[in-house]
């Protein structure tokens, strides 16, 4: 036996002197009695005992009376330790109950639904201020919806146990916090009719919730990288570039960059050489846009819309936009040299730039939606671009007065654009200055 285990039993411990009291009585009478009938009279022989046989008889009767003492002494220190470590245990149960940072309860099933028993977690997970404020609640009420509710109870009863079922709880204020459920179904006694479940609950709101930022994050960026460099998609899929989710008024320069005959091109062009055209045009395009920081809005045909300034703003964003134009002629030039040298058809480019207001956001149906921009400074870029020239860059006088001494420019006629009562007053951007550095 471990020492410490149980209770030894001593001499002095009170059922052994029971015992021993006992005995002594006994001994005392017997002695009396036989002094009583002895008709010697010899009180001193009669208290011993008249004889060995006797005297033996009183020893083993006070003897068994000892140990019936010790044994009854012994079975009491045994159920005194079992009390005492029945008692350390359930304090131990209840500092675990109360301590623990996972949520307990236990609930009856419908249609009572009462919370039997409740954790201070659970409390604090639920924003409720007391465990009887919780206990006086229904257990339907902790759940953000009936139907999460029961799904989780009737896989419950099917299964007998579940482990870790992520479900919607409801906090006092009537807001959702994820949880992580472990429940087991308890039966009454000799029958099959559920008398409660235990569960427990752990709270992963800030996982759910940084999975739910990741996919978002994920989201944002599948979207504009197709619309920004690689850097700035980055940027706003993290969070630290801003875009609002529903339209908002923005400042912005708008590009169209439009190739000149292509209709008749592709008509006497093989359908995949004109694919592959357009896909080398488009990615020498794209560089560019990406290097001066810009926003790819849409494809048109063979037309690509540009903007500067939803949703990356800079201070020089008419600037920034002029620059790209000029490179994407240069680059043209520059392919044009292949396709020359490969016996293909020469291409020409018009643009349009033109800066204002518009709305910018996400633009579509529930189903897919895409960010873009809108508004009459779009429309107008439209159509300069479609009254520029191949290998022209027009820019509107709302473009021209951001630009400073940075290029040379030649003004030209107004454009009598399409919906516009009044001319748009335009310029032919020639190059950069000579005295620019460039």
């Amino acid at each position: 036996m471990k020492q410490g285990k149980y209770k030894s039993v001593s001499l002095t411990d009170r059922m052994v002197l029971i015992g021993f009291g006992l005995a002594v009585v006994y001994w005392f009478c017997e002695s009396f009695i036989n002094f009583f009938l002895s008709n010697q009279g010899n009180f001193f022989k009669d208290f011993f005992g008249p004889d060995i046989h006797v005297i033996q008889t009183r020893l083993i009767v006070l003897c068994l009376f000892v140990i019936y003492g010790s044994h009854a002494q012994y079975t009491m220190n045994q159920r005194q330790a079992a009390q005492e470590a029945l008692q350390k245990s359930q304090e131990r149960y209840r500092s675990l109950v109360q301590n623990i940072p996972i949520g307990m309860y236990r609930q009856t099933p419908e249609p009572e639904e009462k919370i039997l028993m409740a954790n201070p977690a659970l409390c604090k997970m639920l924003g409720v201020d007391s465990e009887e404020e919780l206990l006086a609640m229904n257990a339907a009420d902790i759940y953000m919806t009936d139907k999460e509710k029961k799904f989780l109870l009737n896989v419950l009863i099917q299964q007998g146990r579940v482990s870790w079922f992520e479900i919607r709880l409801k906090r006092k204020d009537n807001t959702p916090i994820w949880g992580s459920v472990t429940a087991k179904v308890v039966y009454e006694k000799d029958s099959e009719n559920i008398a409660y479940f235990d569960c427990t609950v752990e709270d992963i709101d800030e996982r759910k919730k940084a999975i739910q930022r990741v996919r978002e994050e994920e989201e944002t960026r599948r979207r504009f990288e197709r619309l920004l460099s690689p850097d700035l998609a980055e940027m706003v899929a993290s969070g630290k570039l801003k875009v609002e989710k529903g339209g908002e008024s923005r400042f912005a320069t708008v590009l169209f960059a439009d190739i000149r005959g292509f209709t008749t091109l592709s008509e006497n062009t093989a359908a995949s050489k004109v694919l592959q055209l357009l896909n080398e045009y488009f990615e020498m395009m794209v560089n560019i846009v990406f290097k001066y920081e810009g926003t790819v809005d849409k494809f048109i045909g063979d037309s690509v819309m540009v903007n500067w300034g939803a949703p990356v703003i800079h201070n020089d964003d008419p600037i920034r936009a002029v620059m790209a134009a000029i490179e994407m002629q240069q680059e043209i030039k520059a392919f044009n040299i292949e396709r020359k040298l490969k016996g293909e058809q020469e291409i020409q480019v018009g643009i349009g730039i033109n800066t204002g207001h518009l709305v910018a956001g996400y633009i579509g149906s529930s189903q897919t939606m895409s960010y873009s921009v809108v508004g009459d400074t779009v429309n107008t870029a439209s159509r300069l671009c479609s009254a520029a020239k191949g290998g022209q860059i027009i820019i509107s006088e709302n473009t021209h007065k951001y630009l400073g001494n940075t290029f040379e420019v030649q003004k030209l006629e107004p454009v009598h654009a399409k919906g516009k009562f009044k001319p748009i007053r335009v310029f032919d951007v020639i190059g950069y200055r000579t005295d620019y550095g460039i």
